[in-house]
């Protein structure tokens, strides 16, 4: 909070200082030292070998403040390793060995999430293939277990669930001598109140529509927990053998495609709109009141053998309960058009997969695409909403041909629960000059923040930004850097995944109570391109709570008006310490302070604050001479902790 003196009396002088409309967040390295995020020797992780893909969800072991777990591909000699570390005492924390089932393969594509009582177990699922199931690539899912107990006999492990698919391996693959890949995985309940489960999304080989063999097909699976270990999974699709754990994964959706065949239903539950196509990259997030309703997004590629579109096209679907449906759900499909429309995933219409499928027009209103005939991929979901209180809807962002070869990056969500519209006035995110890819999206409390890769010259540079309002703010101009001072970082050519410490779930209000961390902000991981590839991560600055740090004073007729730009609803107030002595040390003010008190301002709303302050401390009035003056955010929920303040006023009072 930025200022100088006044003077409070008949004559009052007003202090007044302008605010920007908007504020671009400064990040920092997590930790401060910008120390890679890939460096524990002892627990195996070189960092002079190479990092690859990695994700990032903040959680708590202990339902409280969250800090960001990351989770990463580690090359390991011939093997590439996944690893999960979290930040924890200003810096990261290697949490339990490797993941892989066979850790002299290479494993990749981890995705981390929480679920569990409280949101307080991590889930980390990922895809490596496995001899004794044929070789084929495998989704698996792990459970992180932080002490010893009835269900995990040592602390700090990760426990692979899943039903026993042979040989003691608890694969997730719908059939295990197909490939599958690119796990998605979320903590989510589909009843208000429970406690969340993961739930997994894939893609995976399947089917031979029209004679086109194989495509990579969408599915998901939901983790149901048992009363104890290693019991049968009894009615449980694809498979009722025992797990070898405490969970039995259940595939979800209608059936609509044979494997190796056609639409039928008594196949397999694919979401995609067109399985004659190749379904890629799922994302998944819980949104809803209750946040209790599933959804997935995808996109699909390559030629249709079934008359529809052969370019890319991005979609989303969201479950039905349906006791007739796998798992208790259907997929119905929500795109831009389908406002009057009831969209289910199954084998009606002319071509047996649903409506969607039935032509090129009706394809299109499933679509997300801003522009149905041009290329659409990479999408990802998020949980969110503007206004605090108000049930969260899908946030979805990809990257669409702009003609010319270049993608940039656009953004849309659920309007009236029935369609997707494009936020942002339609207009990319990213810079339309530039290629730009991958990007990502969360939620800080009631705010969205997107991450993507674009190609600036020869290199792949990353890029941050927030909506204030409606209006999008770049975080990052000119690319994330290591440091302020040093020019921005190439990356490897894969999106640069993004959370928060407040994303919108049960647990935080939808946004509107954050439960705070370190950092109490939004956070990246990102993979600097190079020999050796090192993680790296940031975060935003505490300028993201009281936006730019800064603040303002009005003094006048004997009263002040402490003004500032909130960036979520939090509680504030001043801390007033009196100035007993200033000095200038090398060029540098020194000041010797005695405290004075608090005025509390109670809970206030995101964006504009004025609050009034009658110059009083503990009832009392200032006393003629110099004070510090700082507002600061505490939060909402807990014991009550400082998460931000802005620069300090010097207040004078005099008679």
């Amino acid at each position: 909070m930025k200022g100088s003196s006044g003077r409070v009396g008949a004559a009052t002088v007003a202090l007044v200082l302008g605010l920007a409309a908007t504020a671009s967040a400064a990040f920092v390295g997590l930790p401060a030292d910008g120390t890679q995020v890939n460096n524990d020797p002892a627990a195996g992780i070189d960092p002079h070998q190479n990092a690859g893909v990695s994700d990032v969800t903040g959680g708590s072991l202990a339902g409280g403040p969250r800090v960001p777990w990351a989770t990463f591909e580690q090359q390991a000699g011939g093997a590439q390793l996944i690893f999960v570390r979290a930040f924890k005492g200003n810096a990261w924390v290697t949490q339990g060995p490797p993941l892989n089932i066979d850790r002299t393969v290479q494993a990749e594509g981890p995705s981390i999430d929480f679920a569990g009582p409280k949101r307080t177990v991590p889930w980390d699922a990922w895809y490596e293939p496995n001899a004794a199931l044929g070789g084929q690539k495998q989704i698996f899912a792990s459970r992180f277990c932080a002490a010893a107990s009835a269900i995990c006999a040592s602390a700090n492990v990760w426990v692979p669930e899943g039903q026993n698919r042979g040989g003691g391996i608890p694969s997730l693959n719908i059939n295990v001598d197909k490939e599958a890949e690119d796990p998605a995985v979320v903590g989510g309940a589909a009843v208000a109140g429970a406690d969340p489960v993961p739930w997994v999304a894939w893609q995976e080989q399947d089917g031979n529509v029209a004679g086109a063999g194989n495509h990579p097909q969408i599915f998901v699976s939901k983790g149901v927990k048992q009363a104890a270990g290693g019991q049968p999974c009894t009615g449980f699709k694809p498979s009722a053998n025992a797990s070898v754990g405490v969970f039995c994964w259940q595939q979800v959706g209608l059936d609509r495609l044979a494997k190796d065949g056609g639409a039928s239903p008594a196949g397999d539950p694919t979401l995609n709109v067109d399985p004659s196509r190749n379904g890629i990259e799922p994302d998944d997030a819980f949104t809803g009141p209750g946040d209790t309703v599933a959804w997935v997004v995808w996109y699909e590629t390559g030629p249709s053998a079934i008359g529809l579109r052969p370019n890319e096209q991005v979609f989303a679907a969201k479950i039905v309960a349906d006791p007739a449906a796998d798992g208790g759900f259907h997929w119905q499909a929500v795109g831009n058009g389908t406002a009057t429309q009831t969209n289910v995933l199954d084998t009606s219409g002319p071509n047996q997969f649903g409506a969607c499928a039935a032509s090129v027009p009706a394809e299109d209103a499933c679509s997300l695409n801003k522009a149905p005939g041009q290329d659409a991929e990479d999408p990802r979901v998020a949980a969110g909403t503007l206004t605090p209180g108000s049930p969260t809807v899908p946030w979805a962002v990809w990257a669409e041909d702009t003609g010319g070869g270049k993608h940039a990056i656009f953004i849309s969500r659920l309007v009236g629960g029935t369609h997707f519209e494009l936020f942002n006035g339609g207009n990319p995110l990213s810079n339309p000059a530039n290629d730009a890819t991958t990007p990502d999206i969360t939620f800080f409390g009631n705010v969205p923040y997107v991450s993507w890769v674009e190609t600036v010259g020869t290199a792949k540079l990353g890029f941050v930004g927030h909506f204030e309002g409606a209006a999008f703010v770049v975080d990052t101009p000119g690319g994330i850097r290591l440091t302020a001072n040093t020019p921005p970082v190439g990356l490897i050519d894969f999106r640069v995944p993004i959370a928060s410490s407040c994303t919108a779930d049960p647990f935080t209000g939808d946004g509107a109570t954050c439960p705070g961390g370190t950092p109490n902000a939004p956070f990246f991981t990102f993979t600097r391109a190079g020999a050796p590839q090192a993680l790296f991560a940031q975060a935003a600055g505490p300028c993201v709570v009281i936006l730019g740090c800064q603040g303002a004073i009005t003094i006048s007729r004997g009263h002040a008006i402490v003004g500032a730009r909130l960036g979520r609803r939090a509680p504030v107030g001043i801390l007033v310490q009196r100035i007993v002595r200033q000095r200038r040390v090398r060029g540098h003010v020194v000041r010797t302070l005695r405290p004075v008190g608090r005025v509390p301002f109670g809970e206030r709303a995101k964006g504009a604050l004025r609050a009034r302050w009658d110059l009083r401390v503990n009832g009392r009035p200032l006393r003629p001479g110099r004070y510090l003056v700082t507002l600061r955010a505490f939060s909402s929920k807990g014991p009550r902790r400082v998460v931000a303040h802005a620069d300090p006023v010097v207040l004078r009072i005099r008679r």
